[in-house]
């Protein structure tokens, strides 16, 4: 098996020399996340850039576990470009844009439902625009009737879910502040300690 998978890892290599990397489809894919990724730190909240960043890792966590199930176990699809000679691909949409997307889209919104609607939006454009051209382009191949709607639902699920859980930890790290707070507030009610009796206060009790 070691021999077998050794020799596969030589022949992914070789392909990717020979016919992914400085390709149309290769040159498209780097285009589409350099853009990407200037056109988010430019309109990123700074501020916010750690909770933001918090949510586009559990979305990027969620969307490669997921990925690796249904693209290596089920075959649903295949990057016959990748940026890097790895499989899965890993600069693919699922774990660089979609992400982006539903960050921008979080520091934008404060409601489950602007966020679901422009969410929509957001991966309707991906779904139907942007994953359409990498088919034509030779990037990616849809098997096993899997379709762009099928990808539509696999990036709402992931967003939805990926908020839900960043929702959660927030509270738990707000809950958790709250009883820090309280707990200093009753240190600060501690009763001051007994002063010792002076002399004159001694003899006035004795008498």
């Amino acid at each position: 098996m070691y021999e077998i998978s050794k020799l596969m890892s030589y022949q992914s290599y070789q392909h990717w020399v020979s016919a992914e990397v400085f390709s149309v489809g290769w040159f498209f894919m780097v285009g589409v996340l350099l853009v990407t990724y200037a056109l988010w730190l430019k309109v990123v909240d700074k501020r916010r850039i750690k909770d933001l960043i918090l949510l586009g890792s559990l979305l990027a966590v969620g969307f490669s576990l997921v990925g690796i199930i249904l693209e290596g176990n089920y075959g649903f699809w295949e990057y016959q470009i990748r940026l890097v000679p790895l499989k899965p691909e890993v600069f693919n949409a699922s774990y660089t844009i979609a992400p982006i997307l539903f960050m921008t889209v979080a520091q934008y919104t404060t409601s489950w439902k602007s966020y679901i609607i422009w969410g929509s939006i957001g991966a309707v454009v991906i779904t139907f625009g942007l994953l359409p051209i990498y088919g034509m382009l030779g990037i990616v191949t849809l098997h096993n009737n899997y379709n762009f709607f099928y990808n539509f639902i696999y990036y709402m699920t992931g967003g939805i879910i990926g908020r839900a859980v960043y929702l959660w930890l927030v509270s738990i790290e707000q809950n958790q502040s709250a009883s820090s707070r309280v707990a200093q507030g009753f240190q600060g009610l501690q009763p001051a300690a007994a002063k010792p009796l002076d002399e004159d206060d001694k003899t006035d009790k004795g008498q």
